[in-house]
């Protein structure tokens, strides 16, 4: 499909390989877009639901962002961690495969990396798994507010995935643009635990004593979780606060099995 004109939309160069689907980098008036295409018909189901959880996100983002700006609050700017739906159809063109097509805002498409990528060549700072956890935990919490908005209080939390994410190292954007599947679940233990592993393993620890302190919170959260992650997200900038502050750092890495860090810095590559 390289090349090929769907639509108004030009499918690009595969970008990766579900068993169902296939992604594509593709551009539509200008505009870098994801397009997902189901590998047959039948295979089209997968995408039928994960437009159906975009949507509903899509509307409760809104409904979020309407809310603060009534009453004069800081955009929590959640349509900065998910991507946005903007298409979901057959096309006979295409044997009647189902095309999504998904776009991330207010970021550079050609800045982002998969978050598996970047995990498997990569180990960073503990600064930089600060910011990387705190989106984690934005991103859980804001299922938790989902579910509190409507009359079902179980709480569908997305299935924690790697490879459902994108990472914007220079604007610290994590972005989730893939739906694995969710999972209801009545507390947040198991997510928290999850990703704080996840981090866990990713994170060069130095003797620095704030990073210490930083080590054993992420410790603590692997080994028990926490009711909720609103909980576990209060806690780390709590405790961010403490150590550094709430202020900018460059994402600082250095490639598996070296020792020298490099950094991302925003507008900066060095």
């Amino acid at each position: 499909m390289i090349s090929l004109k769907v639509r108004s939309y030009e499918v690009g160069n595969l970008i990766g390989e579900a068993p169902k689907f296939r992604i594509y980098l593709g551009h539509d008036d200008g505009k870098n877009v994801v397009i997902k295409v189901a590998k047959t018909f039948e295979d089209g189901d997968l995408l039928i639901e994960e437009a159906s959880w975009f949507n509903v996100l899509r509307a409760f983002i809104a409904q979020v962002a309407a809310m603060q700006e009534e009453l004069d609050q800081i955009d929590a700017h959640y349509d900065w961690l998910f991507a946005n739906l903007t298409s979901s159809f057959l096309e006979p063109t295409q044997q009647d495969r189902r095309i999504n097509v998904l776009e991330v805002i207010d970021v550079d498409f050609n800045k982002l990396i998969p978050l598996s990528k970047l995990r498997s060549q990569t180990e960073i700072d503990a600064r930089s798994s600060v910011w990387i956890l705190g989106r984690f935990l934005k991103i859980y919490n804001f299922y938790e507010l989902l579910a509190a908005s409507g009359d079902n209080p179980i709480v569908q939390y997305a299935n924690f995935s790697p490879g459902d994410y994108l990472v914007g190292p220079e604007r610290h954007r994590l972005i989730y643009y893939n739906h694995s599947g969710a999972t209801a679940d009545v507390i947040a233990n198991t997510y928290v635990m999850t990703i704080a592993k996840f981090m866990l393993e990713w994170t060069a620890v130095e003797d620095d004593p704030a990073e210490q302190k930083y080590y054993q919170l992420l410790s603590n959260f692997a080994a028990h979780g926490r009711a909720t992650c609103k909980e576990a997200h209060t806690e780390l900038y709590q405790l961010v606060n403490e150590l550094w502050g709430i202020q900018y750092h460059p994402f600082t890495y250095r490639t598996q099995d070296t020792s020298r860090w490099k950094t991302i810095k925003e507008n900066k590559e060095e």
